[in-house]
């Protein structure tokens, strides 16, 4: 995988790619969460991959264009959330998280979070799942006496160790209900499937007073770049003149990549359509081809289906600077 200067991200305008959504899963499974997306050059068939979750579990769509989905196979895995997909060489890993509840059980933070682990060669045949990471071994891992919650897994090779980052804590917003991140973590390990070592303060977390981030850190995705670590963060702040927990799309920049510091808003969430209730997710490539980075992104909006909220996937396209060649 080819790392670009972290200025050409930067530099970046962003609009989006139209009004509307750009996929939307069935009625019966609403959700169409934190998607995770592979280019035609980084596939092993030439097309567009995206892994996203629903109620169910991890699904697997591919596109001629990165525009129009289909659904490739049945379920990857049964009740996993928010798949991160990492490539080395010819081999492609999942990370991806999987809770469990005990409703029977009143004290809601005996309910567990664990990441997982598994790899392929060719995105269909994936390996038995590994825990690599558990809640037990957190202890931010619940907030505010919530169920103890890790979420939103990615890994990124970085300076020859391996970073596990991951949201840790859940809360809900106080108007909509929806349930994201509290806190954004780091962990390292030499080997990629663990044992990862937890650094214990957090990455990113709720500043009350901040202009954003005042509610909660949200869905953070990393992107490596030959200088620096960039993310987006799609944090969720009080809007004092709507009265209301909105959404906005950060661009943060990190160089050790633990201190992460903002660069610029992205794109803020719209008060109607597809995404007027939240952002979820999201996910970003660069096709150099085009010049144009591809922010992909998961929003619901106020649409009930019971016991659901209707999710869809936007698109957001950055123009940047012409890429210098060596």
């Amino acid at each position: 995988m080819r790392y670009y200067p972290s200025s050409l991200l930067e530099s970046a305008s962003w609009y989006s790619f139209n009004d509307s959504y750009i996929g939307r899963s069935k009625w019966f499974l609403p959700r169409q969460s934190d998607p995770s997306i592979l280019l035609p050059s980084e596939s092993p068939d030439g097309r567009w991959h995206l892994f996203c979750h629903t109620w169910l579990g991890i699904h697997h769509l591919v596109s001629d264009s990165g525009l129009k989905w289909k659904k490739e196979d049945a379920l990857v895995f049964f009740r996993g959330h928010s798949p991160f997909i990492y490539r080395e060489g010819k081999t492609y890993y999942m990370v991806f998280e999987r809770h469990d509840f005990k409703s029977n059980d009143k004290d809601v933070t005996k309910n567990t979070s664990s990441i997982f682990l598994s790899s392929s060669e060719d995105l269909k045949k994936w390996t038995e799942e590994k825990i690599i990471l558990d809640s037990s071994r957190i202890s931010l891992s619940s907030y505010r006496m919530g169920p103890c919650r890790l979420s939103r897994p990615q890994l990124v090779l970085w300076q020859g160790r391996y970073i596990l980052y991951f949201g840790a804590g859940e809360c809900r917003m106080f108007d909509s209900g929806q349930k994201t991140a509290v806190r954004f973590m780091y962990s390292e390990s030499d080997f990629i499937d663990g044992t990862y070592r937890i650094r214990n303060k957090p990455v990113l977390e709720v500043e009350p007073d901040g202009e954003y981030r005042n509610l909660a850190v949200g869905a953070v995705r990393i992107y490596p770049c030959s200088d620096a670590i960039c993310a987006v963060e799609c944090a969720c702040f009080y809007d004092k003149k709507k009265e209301r927990s909105r959404c906005v799309m950060l661009l943060l920049k990190s160089t050790d990549a633990i201190v992460f510091n903002p660069v610029r808003v992205m794109h803020t969430q719209s008060d109607e359509g597809f995404a007027s209730r939240a952002i979820t997710g999201s996910d970003l490539k660069y096709m150099e081809s085009e010049n144009t980075w591809y922010c992909y992104y998961s929003a619901n909006n106020k649409e009930k289906y019971y016991p659901f909220v209707r999710e869809s996937l936007g698109l957001l396209l950055g123009r940047s600077g012409i890429l210098e060649t060596e």
